[in-house]
C-alpha cells in the first residue's frame, strides 16, 4: 500500500470518528466506535471496521442506514467530487480479547 493511501486512511479515520460521534443523532448508534480503516488501493471502496458497546446487531443495522449520510459529511469537509463507497465490518478484536481475558481471570481464581 500507498504512502498516500496510508495518509488517506488515517484524514478517513479521523473524519469518520467524528462523523459518528458527533453528527449522528441516533441513540443505537451512540456507542460506536471505529477502530480502523481500510482504502483499496484504487481508493474505490473506504471499509470501516466499528466496535459496539451494546446490542451491535442494532447498532449494526442502523449504522449501515447512514452511509449515504457520512459520504455526503466526507464529501463536503473533504472537498471531493468523488468519495469511496463505504462498507462497515464489525470489528471482532475487542470482543475476542474480552473472552481471553475472561478465560484467564477464571483459571487464574481455580
Amino acid at each position: 500500500m500507498s504512502i498516500q493511501n496510508k495518509r488517506k486512511e488515517s484524514i478517513y479515520f479521523k473524519i469518520v470518528s467524528e462523523i459518528i460521534t458527533n453528527k449522528i443523532n441516533n441513540s443505537n448508534i451512540s456507542l460506536t466506535t471505529v477502530t480502523e480503516v481500510k482504502l483499496n488501493n484504487d481508493s474505490s471502496i473506504l471499509t470501516i471496521y466499528v466496535t459496539f458497546e451494546n446490542n451491535s446487531k442494532k447498532s449494526f443495522k442502523n449504522l449501515q442506514n447512514t452511509k449515504s449520510f457520512i459520504r455526503f459529511e466526507l464529501s463536503k469537509l473533504l472537498k471531493q467530487r468523488i468519495v469511496p463507497k463505504i462498507l462497515f465490518k464489525e470489528d471482532k478484536v475487542i470482543e475476542s480479547a474480552r473472552r481471553i481475558e475472561k478465560i484467564l481471570k477464571d483459571l487464574k481464581k481455580n
